[in-house]
């Protein structure tokens, strides 16, 4: 995701589930998204510090691409010059209360941050990733917004999984 900085007080990043191997869509196949679409952030303050390049949005944060979704407490964003263009967004960290949604998929935890370069997330806090009835909880998570290919981890701890299994058909 892109932006200027100059219009990164109407814009910033977002934020921007395992599933049973049989899905159609697969694990974490929803949480692919557009980045070039506009993105909207809304918050009860907003702090610009200009010399150091970063933006802080306080307090009931809500933020939003597409259909991508996040909520959390504070949402920092690292913006400076790359390729001729002002503004451009290196780094957004979300603290507090992190939940991100596309759809059916949704992640929860305490921290993420979003590598916008490599279109990556990192999620950490206890984790807990769903994806309609199924759900995993680790201490992260990571995930390539780019191909939806995401890493649970446990963090010293296991993985937690539930899995539900198709709805049986109707026997004729």
């Amino acid at each position: 995701m892109r932006f200027g900085f100059g219009r990164a007080a109407a814009m910033a990043l977002i934020l921007a589930a395992a599933g049973a191997a049989a899905q159609s869509s697969g694990p974490f196949g929803g949480f692919r998204h557009d980045r070039t679409l506009p993105i909207e952030i809304a918050a009860d303050s907003l702090e610009v510090r200009e010399g150091e390049k970063i933006a802080i949005f306080r307090g009931g944060v809500v933020a939003g691409q597409g259909t991508l979704r996040l909520t959390a407490d504070e949402l920092e964003v690292n913006y400076g010059e790359s390729g001729g263009e002002t503004g451009q967004i290196r780094r957004i960290e979300a603290r507090g209360s992190v939940f991100l949604a596309n759809g059916a998929e949704t992640a929860a935890g305490d921290y993420a941050e979003y590598d916008v370069a490599a279109g990556r997330i990192a999620m950490s806090g206890g984790v807990t990733l769903t994806q309609g009835g199924n759900a995993v909880k680790g201490a992260t998570l990571a995930i390539d917004l780019n191909t939806g290919q995401g890493k649970v981890e446990g963090g010293g701890g296991r993985v937690q999984s539930v899995f539900t299994p198709a709805p049986k058909a109707p026997a004729d």
